[in-house]
């Protein structure tokens, strides 16, 4: 990603995710990576952050996502993100059973 937005390093949450990134008339996977954090100084909220390597695709700039998120936000995502985890873990243990 030559042209990185965000800052990468040994604190970003995950620095190589496989990513898509989709329009009304386009759909381009692109490696990318994700962050989690927050102001160091009174934290006031959770910022997750999504930035796809945009040499992969020439359908949209250089460009990194933010979403603001409250404390209650981020935790309830956090429980969907856990929820939906346990749900595909399942499910791939069950198909790794019936290989066997």
């Amino acid at each position: 990603m030559s042209n990185r937005l965000l800052r990468v390093n040994a604190y970003t949450t995950l620095d190589l995710v496989d990513g898509r990134v989709r329009g009304h008339d386009f759909e381009e996977d692109a490696p990318g990576v994700v962050n989690v954090t927050a102001p160091r100084e009174e934290p006031d909220h959770v910022t997750l952050q999504i930035e796809l390597d945009d040499t992969a695709f020439d359908s949209l700039p250089a460009h990194a996502d933010e979403v603001e998120l409250s404390p209650a936000q981020a935790r309830a995502l956090a429980e969907a993100l856990e929820s939906t985890a346990d749900r595909v873990a399942a499910a791939l243990d069950e198909t790794a059973d019936d290989a066997d």
